[in-house]
């Protein structure tokens, strides 16, 4: 069972980021103060605050008190208080937040807004394989950014729930897109085997962005839940 939390983030005031803010780290509160743009500032601060109440609401435990570790792609794990069993993963955006938790099995999350500027082909060419650059090549701009965005966040959702990030090698991560507009398939990945029993979903949380999900395990229901502050 995985639990996935929408956040619109475009909808949270600077007052309440500023009563999230109260609850981060003195690390995560460096990282906001990075932002040169306020709205941005209070969109990270949102999304951390969001993580940290959300995290205390399955781990029962107040959100200023959670001890968060990144490691060296920057995939957060919670070392206090002590609960091995809880897996989460985050992903924001402009105007976005997705949030996963699961239990025992590893997950990864990933959240794009859709950008017709982006440049798709140039960036397909250089990090898909080669078969998924020609077939976006097929295609109409619109339908390109569609597709490329649905590889994109696929790939990167599978690589955060191994912990590797992007450089893990985003053209050796092959996905196969299904039928039926939800499901994924990871076809082969930078290490043999390692997508063997990986359940990858995609997620449509609004017309402006696009998302996916992955998790280690084979069988899994997904619920899907709106923050309401």
């Amino acid at each position: 069972m995985v639990h996935v939390w929408r956040v619109h983030l475009d909808m949270m005031s600077p007052r309440q980021a500023a009563l999230y803010r109260t609850d981060l780290s003195e690390d995560e509160r460096a990282r906001a103060e990075r932002y040169r743009v306020p709205h941005d500032q209070n969109q990270f601060i949102s999304t951390r605050g969001i993580l940290r109440n959300l995290i205390g609401h399955y781990a029962g435990t107040p959100a200023a008190s959670i001890r968060l570790e990144n490691n060296l792609q920057g995939k957060p794990s919670l070392t206090e208080p002590p609960h091995p069993s809880l897996q989460f993963n985050v992903s924001h955006t402009s105007g976005m937040a997705l949030l996963a938790f699961t239990v025992e099995h590893a997950v990864g999350i990933d959240v794009e807004q859709v950008n017709r500027n982006v440049s798709d082909q140039d960036i397909a060419t250089r990090y898909f394989s080669p078969q998924e650059a020609a077939y976006l090549a097929t295609l109409s701009p619109d339908k390109r950014t569609q597709e490329f965005l649905t590889y994109w966040t696929c790939k990167e959702a599978y690589l955060k729930m191994q912990g590797i990030g992007l450089s893990g090698g985003m053209a050796q991560c092959k996905i196969a897109l299904g039928q039926d507009g939800v499901k994924a398939t990871v076809r082969s990945t930078p290490e043999p085997n390692r997508g063997n029993g990986c359940s990858l979903f995609r997620i449509n949380p609004g017309q402006a962005h696009i998302g996916a999900l992955a998790v280690a395990c084979h069988s899994v229901e997904v619920l899907y839940w709106d923050w309401k502050d």
